[in-house]
């Protein structure tokens, strides 16, 4: 890999690029793509000589996931992987041994709990960019939770009836606002409930791995 190629990185992001500050995003050796799709990572290599990437988003509704055939491919020409925050991440857990590098708490929630759901980081988005966020995914809402029972603002209980309700939802219907419902049913105040959720980027932990994997660069780094 040539010093021009270890110092780019193109990068399959979406939603999870939401509310993270553009000068992250302005480095001369990001590429910035949309969320990733069957073919793309073939594509990329049969056009480009070996250099990084990283799986962020990735689609599999509307089109085929991004698959494990074509991340093996791009390895063995020569390519560095990086899964992270959402498809990336379950990705990366599924080939880690393959040579793929996971990054990030998502990826390793996944690595630790083999029994974790892909539905854990599923949302619905728009189809077009900026790909904003049209639902919350539920390991955002699982580690607000947790906080919540933590700090003892509601029961263990009450936060494991939350959970399992949503559980049993369409990834699509899961948002905030259904979040808040659930919320106002319990002994807590409204006001406690809004001023959470207003604040509520601090448990979106798909863009916090991506703003520490932007922050870190390791892209930049010797190759291993």
């Amino acid at each position: 890999m040539s010093n021009k190629a270890l110092e780019a990185c193109t990068l399959f992001a979406g939603p999870s690029l939401q509310g993270i500050d553009h000068q992250l995003l302005c480095s001369s050796s990001l590429i910035l793509r949309p969320p990733v799709k069957r073919g793309d990572i073939e594509r990329l290599v049969t056009q480009s000589p070996p250099s990084n990437l990283a799986i962020v988003d990735g689609v599999f509704h509307t089109h085929p996931a991004v698959g494990h055939s074509e991340i093996l491919n791009a390895l063995g020409s020569g390519w560095r992987i990086w899964g992270l925050s959402s498809m990336g991440a379950i990705r990366a857990c599924e080939m880690d041994t393959l040579g793929m590098t996971g990054f990030g708490e998502v990826y390793r929630q996944f690595a630790s709990d083999p029994d974790m759901s892909d539905d854990e980081v599923t949302l619905i988005h728009q189809a077009q960019e900026p790909f904003l966020s049209l639902s919350e995914p539920l390991i955002h809402i699982r580690k607000f939770l947790r906080q919540w029972a933590i700090e003892q603002i509601i029961t263990p209980a009450q936060e494991q009836h939350i959970l399992h309700h949503l559980k049993n939802m369409w990834y699509g219907h899961r948002t905030l606002s259904c979040l808040k419902k659930a919320l106002l049913a319990l002994p807590v105040a409204a006001k406690q409930i809004d001023s959470a959720l207003e604040n509520f980027s601090a448990y979106r932990i798909k863009s916090l791995d991506l703003i520490d994997f932007l922050k870190l660069q390791p892209w930049t780094r010797t190759e291993k």
